[in-house]
This record gives C-alpha cells, sequence and structure tokens, in this order.
C-alpha cells in the first residue's frame, strides 16, 4: 500500500517537473509492483491474473528497453 502511494505521487511529480529519470523510474517501479501481484495471484492458485499482470510488467520493460535502444 505504501509503495503505491508512493507511485502516485513520484507519477504527479514526474508530470509536473516532466523529469525523465522519474518517469522511467516509475514505470519500473509499477512493473514491480505487477510482479509482486502476479507472485501473489499465482499463490493463490489465481494462474489468468498472475500471467496478465506478469505480461504488464513485460510489456511496461520491453517499451522501456526499445525506447533507450531506438
Amino acid at each position: 500500500m505504501i509503495i503505491s502511494c508512493v507511485a502516485l505521487i513520484l507519477c504527479v511529480y514526474s508530470l509536473y517537473s516532466q523529469s525523465e529519470f522519474l518517469l522511467v523510474s516509475l514505470q519500473i517501479l509499477v512493473a514491480l509492483l505487477f510482479v509482486l501481484v502476479g507472485v501473489e495471484s499465482l499463490s493463490k492458485k489465481q494462474t489468468r491474473s498472475g500471467y496478465l499482470m506478469f505480461g504488464s510488467a513485460a510489456f511496461i520493460l520491453v517499451v522501456n528497453v526499445v525506447k533507450y535502444m531506438i
């Protein structure tokens, strides 16, 4: 819960200050949150939502990697 609040505050601040570093760090933090939720879902035998969270995290990370490669 605390990490979600920090992510929201960083999101608002990065949009206000237009800082590229904060935006990237926020996207990585959100991807890590998706991974944690995915692990929790898989531990509760909810495979569909677990795989969806892992896929969302992978998508965010791949988009960031491709953005820096271009």
